[in-house]
């Protein structure tokens, strides 16, 4: 059964409901069409996360591979540190990571990554060669087969992987801490290193399960970090963890409870960063001015990047930086890992800072503090998203705005900024709001709701309300 939804292939991913838009069919066609597209590739990792439908596909994803005679290392359920692990450490030529991420239990999705070329590093699969892999696809065409089929070979990283990542990290003192990876795949893997560190820590929601029956492995998302903030208060710990499904991202809790943002994670493990080597910053659209302003006082060399770790990545690459992330908790560390999607290393990172500090919280209170929205998640259908965000674009362009187009529009002002910009996961438009005081902001959301409506993006009034406007 192939689905009709060809948008399911996105700009950095393939994501969709299970069966009716992602299916086996597709997922075997899909690797079918990246074992032809890149010859030189014979043995690809796969991993899953635990999601109902993720078994069923995991082997459609292995016909696929061994039906063009390429080999398959399965790593079972496993996060995405564990499956980026195998691949760069081990020099294995790319592989699938089977995940829906942070998507609903109906959902689930394929991260691609291939050797471009036989002399070339791995690397995501993003737009150019999603094309190339789409078309192939859906063309109805036959692919010819190998005349041996390729191996299966099943391998268990964790004991390495926990080796080779504690022996990058150092803490000044051991730390109590919670971890809640919200029964999806990174199970026990982060506490084992942390315990290999010498940390006491209580894991919550350990047992992988796709119905994810305690709350959305979503740490984006305050709602689902409840479980989170009560442990930590409850247990007295110095510090909380929560991951999602994929083990790609994680929010922290401070020894108060309280949920540290996206924009307080970047510029602290921004600052641990410079603190070793000066260079320059990749960050997304969406970055606080508060850490614009403090590298712009510090003299430090800033870049915007489109909001997918991806594009981070390849504009670390480009501008040689020393540390790149996104507020959304994604962040990477040229100067101490591989250039990967790395939730663990975040948590583990953040937890050198704690353990240099007699009281975490007090530290966070010290940062500077501008006043931001929510994100507001506008649902516009895949077909009109990205028409609607370049009409947007001209619009400010032919009333002399002063914006960033890099991804979407940020629009500047002079006590703040608004940004729009288009999902590459889903289809919905994002929004977010940014003033140096509260008054700052609420005079910005009034002007570029009214912007917003001018040019169709379709806010509606529960949105004001979420804003924090009446309207």
């Amino acid at each position: 059964m192939r689905t009709t939804n060809q948008n399911i292939f996105r700009a950095y991913d393939v994501r969709g409901v299970y069966p009716g838009e992602l299916n086996e069919e597709i997922v075997t066609r899909t690797a079918m069409a990246m074992a032809e597209l890149y010859p030189h590739c014979q043995k690809f990792v796969l991993s899953q996360d635990p999601r109902k439908s993720s078994p069923a596909l995991a082997k459609a994803i292995i016909k696929g591979f061994t039906s063009m005679g390429k080999d398959v290392i399965d790593l079972g359920i496993a996060p995405d540190p564990l499956f980026y692990f195998a691949i760069l450490h081990y020099g294995y030529d790319g592989g699938i990571a089977l995940s829906g991420s942070h998507n609903p239990p109906q959902y689930n999705g394929l991260t691609l990554n291939a050797r471009q070329a036989p002399d070339k590093e791995q690397k995501d699969i993003i737009l150019s060669d999603l094309v190339g892999i789409k078309q192939r696809v859906f063309d109805n065409q036959p692919f010819k087969g190998a005349s041996q089929k390729g191996k299966v070979i099943s391998l268990d990283l964790k004991e390495e992987y926990v080796e080779y990542l504690s022996s990058k990290i150092k803490l000044k003192r051991s730390l109590k801490i919670i971890l809640d990876v919200g029964n999806g795949a990174c199970g026990l893997l982060p506490e084992m290193v942390f315990k290999k560190l010498g940390c006491q820590v209580k894991t919550l929601f350990d047992e992988p399960d796709g119905a994810f029956p305690n709350h959305m492995p979503d740490p984006y998302k305050e709602e689902n970090l409840r479980d989170l903030k009560k442990a930590v208060l409850e247990q007295g710990a110095d510090v909380g963890f929560a991951f999602d499904t994929d083990g790609d991202r994680v929010a922290p809790v401070d020894n108060k409870g309280r949920v540290i943002s996206g924009d307080n994670c970047m510029l602290i493990l921004a600052r641990q960063a410079l603190s070793k080597k000066i260079g320059p910053v990749v960050h997304c659209t969406r970055i606080s001015q508060a850490f614009l302003d403090e590298m712009k006082e510090k003299g430090i060399e800033t870049h915007y990047s489109v909001c997918h770790h991806s594009a981070v990545r390849q504009n670390i690459v480009e501008n040689k930086a020393v540390f790149g992330g996104e507020i959304t908790y994604h962040y990477l560390f040229p100067l101490d890992y591989y250039l990967c999607d790395e939730a663990f290393l975040t948590a583990f990172k953040l937890a050198e800072i704690v353990s240099e500090k007699d009281d975490f919280s007090q530290y966070i209170d010290s940062l500077p503090k501008y006043f931001p929205s929510i994100e507001v998640f506008v649902e516009t259908p895949d077909e009109i998203k990205e028409k609607l965000i370049k009409g947007l674009q001209v619009y400010l362009k032919e009333n002399n705005y002063n914006f960033v187009s890099v991804d979407g529009a940020r629009i500047l002002f002079e006590n703040g900024w608004a940004l729009a910009r288009f999902s590459n996961t889903g289809p919905q438009i994002k929004i977010r709001f940014e003033g140096k005081t509260l008054l700052d902001l609420i005079t910005i959301e009034k002007k570029c709701l009214k912007i917003f409506e001018q040019v169709g993006i379709p806010i509606i009034k529960d949105h004001y309300t979420q804003l924090g406007l009446v309207k």
